[in-house]
């Protein structure tokens, strides 16, 4: 919760909707992450020669890929359906 926490704080947040709350929470989460890259590149850097040298951009494109897995639409309601079940019966 890196800029909701520094910059926000959880109060100023009371009065926002929903979807800007989850938009600042979101940004946080990525920022945190890319916080963590960033000094994960750092100690690599150390280890880095010219031969196997990996600038900032292309060590965060290769780590933080999109884990996108395309669902058509049968799939989804199916999995929608198992979900309302689940909830209807009280189970995790």
């Amino acid at each position: 919760m890196y800029l909701l926490h520094s910059h926000y704080g959880i109060n100023s947040t009371t009065k926002l909707r929903l979807k800007a709350i989850t938009s600042l929470l979101f940004d946080a989460h990525k920022q945190t992450i890319e916080d963590r890259l960033w000094q994960q590149w750092l100690v690599d850097y150390g280890r880095m020669d010219g031969e196997h040298f990996i600038s900032w951009e292309n060590y965060k494109k290769e780590a933080i890929k999109p884990d996108l897995k395309k669902v058509d639409v049968d799939e989804a309601l199916k999995i929608a359906e198992e979900i309302k079940a689940s909830d209807q019966k009280g189970g995790n």
